[in-house]
C-alpha cells in the first residue's frame, strides 16, 4: 500500500480513535467513493453524515487526493463476454452508477465467479434471458425498471424464475421495505448499501456455493 506523504489525522465518526490516513487502507464497500478504514473498529467512514465527509475531503491533503484518484482509476471498463463464454457461475449486476459497477465487478470476480453488467432493470432483463445468469445483483433504484420491480419480472418469466434476485439499497432499509421486497417483489435476498466485501461474499456464497476463488 502507497502512503500518503502529508500528515493527516482525523477523528474516526465511530469510536473517535485518531485517524492517521498515511497508514489506513481504504474500504472494500460498493461505494462511488469508499473512504478510509479505522485500525482502532475496523469501521469505514462510508455511513458517517455528510457533514463528516465534507470537513474530511476540505482538509485532506493534495497527495491524499491523488491516492484517492488512483485507487478509483484502477478498475477498467468492463466488457460483457459472449453468452457461451461467460464464466460461471454467473452473476448479473445491475446499477446505474459507473463507479459502484466497477468495485463491484472487481470484488465479485476476485471470488472467482462470472460476471455481465448492466445498467438499468430493462437492460438486466434482456441481459437476464440472453446470459441466464446464477444469479442477479440488482440496485433497488435504477431508471425505468428498478431493481425490485425487476425482481418481480424475474419471477413471472417461466425461462428465468428460479434465478436468485439480490437487490441492493442505501434507502429502503427499513424492515417494512425489506418485508415488501420479499411478499410484494419475490426478491430472494436483501442487503444494505454500501456493501462490504464480507456481506457480498456471504450471499454468493449462500446463493452460489463457495467461493471458487477460495
Amino acid at each position: 500500500m502507497s502512503h500518503v506523504a502529508a500528515a493527516y489525522v482525523v477523528k474516526c465518526p465511530h469510536c473517535e480513535a485518531p485517524l492517521d490516513c498515511r497508514d489506513a487502507d481504504w474500504c472494500t464497500c460498493l461505494a462511488s467513493a469508499r473512504s478510509l478504514v479505522c485500525p482502532s473498529c475496523r469501521r469505514c467512514a462510508c455511513a458517517a453524515p455528510a457533514d463528516y465527509k465534507q470537513a474530511f475531503w476540505r482538509g485532506a491533503p493534495a497527495s491524499l487526493r491523488e491516492r484517492h484518484k488512483h485507487e478509483h482509476s484502477l478498475a477498467t471498463a468492463w466488457a460483457n463476454p459472449e453468452p457461451h463464454k461467460a464464466p460461471r457461475p454467473l452473476v448479473l449486476l445491475l446499477d446505474d452508477e459507473p463507479d459502484i459497477r466497477r468495485v463491484a465487478t472487481r470484488l465479485i470476480t476476485a471470488l472467482g465467479y462470472g460476471v455481465v453488467v448492466g445498467r438499468s432493470g430493462n437492460e438486466g432483463f434482456d441481459l437476464a434471458r440472453r446470459y441466464r445468469p446464477d444469479l442477479v445483483l440488482a440496485d433497488a433504484l435504477m431508471p425505468g425498471l428498478d431493481g425490485r420491480e425487476l425482481a418481480l419480472r424475474i419471477k413471472q418469466d417461466s425461462a428465468l424464475a428460479a434465478t436468485p434476485v439480490v437487490v441492493m439499497t442505501s434507502v429502503y432499509t427499513a424492515a417494512k421495505y425489506r418485508n415488501q421486497a420479499f411478499n410484494a417483489y419475490r426478491v430472494d435476498d436483501y442487503l444494505a448499501k454500501p456493501l462490504e466485501l464480507s456481506a457480498l461474499q456471504a450471499v454468493l456464497e449462500r446463493r452460489l456455493g463457495p467461493s471458487p476463488a477460495s
